[in-house]
């Protein structure tokens, strides 16, 4: 197989590395031919602190998919999250639009693809989505390609990330032996793989529950108009049971996932769970009604701090927005009924959405994995297709990321890796 036919995606997240491995063939539907999760200790709160440590979690992911795959990978695409990341809705004019008596692609991807995050920034420019254009002064117009106008400004949703936190992720990928195709904020891939057209349309709120941080997208009107991070997850779950009981967070992570519950009034009264004292050789007995209460007050609080979020996007307002929760931690029991009182709007548990009858992926945990590779072969067949013009190579921040969002391809998955942690 041809090293250009393949794809990798790579979720480096702040307990584990999600890589996935497709086959691109004529038609551009990616075929997955295995994926890996390993556990990754290098992290804190989605930001790489110890970059020898991820690149083992990142080197073991990857030979496992080589292993089961029979490829050899030389480049991924790579997930962004944590909370350095940062968000500006903006307008700007596009210089020479209409230049040939119609506004043609070509110039929005030029326009889209020269922004930047401004010189001698510590700040660097991940992604530039369009939201929406402005023609002769009408608003609100999604596409003006065609249109004979020579006066066009374009609304842009820019995401920006801390310059250094991302050399670090680079490097760390990098010292695992392959390079970094693109950068891909996490929220807009985990959006991608588990929000239907229609919730899009009609208002959407997506909160990616990880292990380190819980990241925040609100679509409006199909267009994308916020992403947040809010630094609370997973591991704040589990590191509130060390913290109150003083074990290690191996068995508070086990008592988690075995008994985890944010619904006190759901367990039996009489339910305990033994936990071991760190360093010392006795158990402690906990009824699991505690450790509910225990949960139940850090999903309060996370549903509270996403609120904030809302507030801040001026989107607390959009009651009939439907909050959709996705990735690992978002499958406690109970946590949608916490964030539904809260937020006060319907909510519903979010897998990668797919059309064929696979389920090998269908799992909150790998809807961030799921939509880099999404996002990758949507780029892959824009270039294919002659969409980037004149050699440009495209890192996701230029023009074409919008129309991403309008559907979902369908995949077939080949073989599904039998690396599990």
């Amino acid at each position: 197989m041809n090293e250009s036919e393949i794809l990798t995606a790579i979720d480096v997240g702040t307990t584990k590395v999600f890589a996935l491995v497709a086959a691109i063939d004529g038609s551009a539907e990616p075929t997955v031919l295995a994926h890996a999760m390993v556990p990754c200790t290098g992290l804190s709160r989605g930001n790489v602190e110890d970059v020898a440590k991820t690149t083992d979690a990142v080197r073991t992911a990857l030979d496992r998919l080589e292993a089961d795959a029979g490829v050899d990978i030389h480049s991924a695409y790579v997930g962004v999250t944590g909370a350095h990341v940062s968000h500006e809705n903006r307008r700007d004019p596009i210089r020479g639009a209409g230049t040939i008596g119609v506004i043609t692609p070509e110039e929005l991807a030029a326009d889209i693809s020269s922004r930047t995050a401004g010189p001698g920034s510590n700040r660097q420019l991940v992604h530039a989505v369009p939201i929406s254009y402005t023609v002769d002064g009408e608003e609100g117009i999604r596409n003006p390609v065609g249109m004979h106008s020579s006066s066009v400004e374009v609304d842009t949703h820019m995401i920006t990330a801390d310059r250094a936190r991302l050399g670090r992720l680079t490097r760390a990928v990098q010292n695992a032996g392959i390079e970094v195709d693109a950068l891909v904020m996490e929220p807009l891939a985990s959006g991608l793989s588990v929000l239907n057209a229609e919730e899009r349309e009609q208002g959407a709120l997506m909160i990616d529950i990880g292990g380190g941080t819980s990241d925040v997208v609100v679509f409006s009107g199909g267009r994308l108009c916020y992403t947040g991070v809010v630094p609370v997850g997973g591991f704040q779950f589990t590191n509130d049971v060390c913290i109150t009981y003083n074990v290690e967070y191996e068995a508070a992570e086990r008592a988690k996932l075995e008994h985890g519950q944010t619904e006190p009034g759901a367990l039996d009264t009489a339910l305990t769970v033994s936990l071991p004292i760190r360093d010392r050789p006795a158990q402690v007995t906990v009824p699991a009604r505690e450790l509910a209460q225990l949960f139940r007050e850090r999903a309060v609080e996370l549903a509270k701090m996403v609120h904030i979020k809302l507030e801040e996007a001026d989107a607390a307002y959009m009651t009939s927005t439907k909050v959709v929760l996705t990735g690992g931690a978002s499958e406690l029991p109970g946590i949608a009924n916490i964030f539904q009182r809260q937020l006060g709007r319907g909510v519903r548990l979010g897998a990668p959405i797919r059309s064929g009858s696979y389920v090998g992926l269908r799992d909150p945990a790998h809807a961030t994995g799921v939509g880099i590779l999404i996002w990758a072969s949507s780029g892959h067949a824009a270039r294919r297709n002659g969409r980037n013009r004149g050699g440009r190579r495209t890192n996701g921040s230029g023009a074409g990321i919008g129309r991403y969002f309008r559907g979902l391809m369908p995949w077939t998955t080949a073989r599904q890796s039998q690396s599990r942690v």
